[in-house]
C-alpha cells in the first residue's frame, strides 16, 4: 500500500513496489498514512515477536464484481 499528495511522486512509489514483485494499491491522500503506518507496526509485531515468525504474511484481494464487468 502507498498513499501520497503528489501524482508524480505516486507513480514512483507504485513502480518501486511492482518492481519488488507486489501489486501496488493506492490508499489515497497522504492523510490516509496514520492507518497504515500502526499496521505495519503490527505485522512487524507479530512478525518477529509472534509464534508464526516472519513467514507470517498478509495479502489484499481484489474480488471481481461482476455486474461491473459484465
Amino acid at each position: 500500500m502507498y498513499c501520497g499528495d503528489d501524482p508524480t511522486s505516486k507513480d514512483i512509489a507504485a513502480g518501486l513496489i511492482r518492481e519488488v514483485g507486489f501489486e501496488p494499491v493506492d490508499a489515497g491522500p497522504l492523510r490516509i498514512a496514520r492507518y497504515t503506518e500502526p499496521f505495519a507496526l503490527l505485522m512487524g509485531q507479530l512478525a518477529y515477536e509472534g509464534e508464526d515468525g516472519p513467514e507470517l504474511a498478509y495479502r489484499i484481494e481484489r474480488f471481481r464484481n461482476e455486474a461491473r464487468h459484465a
